[in-house]
């Protein structure tokens, strides 16, 4: 789960130290230089799930606004820090709402200290967990892991656990994740949405859409780079929250080029898959790939490893990569080459393709485990399977 934490300072030293890169990890956090009449605006443009806010001055008039300010907050923290200690001023700021109260001055390590903390805060854990969809990250460690196809094809089988499923293709440059599934006629893109995220409702949202089916829709990347610098950290996020809001599940595909924009979609997901092959190049690029998530502050349980075209008999086993990354392998989707490429040139899932194929039963046991179905699988007797064989 990745939280939203902005803080309000009251000097520009102040802020230019929290402004550095690296403060933040864990978090979608961003600075702001201002004082208690700020925090109405910074709630309403950033709506973070915690808020620390610098109060050299903790006066009536200063509690007076905090507390109208929550009023029409109550679901976010607010983290007040303070050099007044008293119990006095303590009983104070909880009547106005405040949920914590750290001492002066506000520095980089307490902006850390309480994204470490958050994880605990269970207002903030229950509202995530109550969010409408799941927000899966596919990124590859290298081009050529098969990212796009397992996004698409995930996607589908999803669909046909009668969830409502979209892919937001981020592969800005040339990305194809429509004809994966057999259409690249697109009327719209993420450039396009990206530019409306002022007037970004559901209605815009399902008309950008290529729709394959009432439960599975795309919406593809552009079919030009020259304006994807018009795709921002914070229209992406936009996108994504209210994607987030219409369907069950958001299937991201991400290329390897990590990016301003690449990154915030990766904070915002709830699981990252992480796609590699075994040889020692690809192993290599996952080796780095999981150090910078670290450095994102991703905690192990949101990355996952998954191993494409996976062979046993390789001269490079799965302990390999996982004695590499520090993680173990999640999961393993089988080499099935030609079976592969005729569902990619021909545009059609795998999993109607081809049902019988390894493939396509990997791909129906990871849906199966994302969104167990209701109605369980019949079981194939021996003679149906003898009938198909004899046939």
């Amino acid at each position: 789960m990745t939280i939203k934490v902005s803080a309000i300072c009251t000097s520009a030293e102040d802020l230019a130290a929290l402004s550095r890169p690296a403060v933040g990890a864990g978090a979608v956090f961003s600075a702001h230089l201002g004082s208690v009449q700020s925090l109405d605006e910074v709630l309403t443009s950033d709506q973070p799930d915690v808020l620390i806010i610098d109060v050299p001055v903790p006066d009536e008039p200063a509690m007076k606004q905090i507390e109208s300010a929550l009023a029409k907050a109550l679901s976010t923290h607010l983290v007040l820090v303070s050099p007044d200690r008293s119990v006095e001023f303590l009983m104070r700021a909880m009547r106005a709402g405040v949920r914590e109260v750290l001492p002066a001055p506000l520095t980089v390590a307490t902006v850390q200290q309480v994204i470490n903390h958050a994880q605990g805060y269970p207002l903030i854990n229950g509202r995530h967990q109550n969010a409408a969809g799941r927000v899966y990250a596919l990124i590859q460690a290298k081009g050529g892991s098969g990212t796009t196809f397992l996004a698409t094809n995930l996607a589908y089988a999803l669909s046909k656990q009668d969830k409502r499923v979209v892919v937001l293709d981020l592969n800005l440059y040339f990305g194809d994740a429509a004809m994966f599934l057999g259409n690249s006629n697109a009327v719209s893109s993420v450039v396009d949405l990206a530019r409306q995220t002022h007037r970004m409702d559901a209605t815009l949202l399902s008309s950008s859409m290529i729709k394959f089916s009432d439960s599975l829709h795309v919406l593809p990347a552009p079919e030009s780079p020259e304006h994807i610098n018009e795709v921002t950290p914070a229209a992406i996020e936009k996108i994504i929250d209210l994607a987030r809001s219409q369907y069950d599940f958001v299937i991201l595909d991400v290329p390897s080029m990590l990016s301003p924009v690449t990154i915030k979609a990766l904070d915002l997901a709830d699981s990252i898959y992480l796609t590699l092959q075994l040889n020692l190049p690809f192993i290599r690029a996952a080796k780095l790939m999981v150090a910078v998530f670290r450095t994102l502050g991703y905690p192990n349980e949101k990355i996952h490893l998954v191993v494409n075209r996976y062979e046993k008999s390789g001269d490079v086993g799965l302990a390999d990569v996982e004695n590499a990354t520090g993680l173990k392998v999640q999961r393993t989707i089988p080499n099935s080459h030609k079976a592969v490429n005729s569902s990619i040139n021909q545009g059609v899932p795998m999993i109607d393709l081809m049902p019988a194929d390894p493939v396509a039963h990997a791909l129906s046991q990871w849906a199966d485990l994302l969104a167990p179905s209701k109605i369980p699988r019949p079981a194939r007797s021996w003679l149906q399977g003898f009938k198909r064989f004899a046939s």
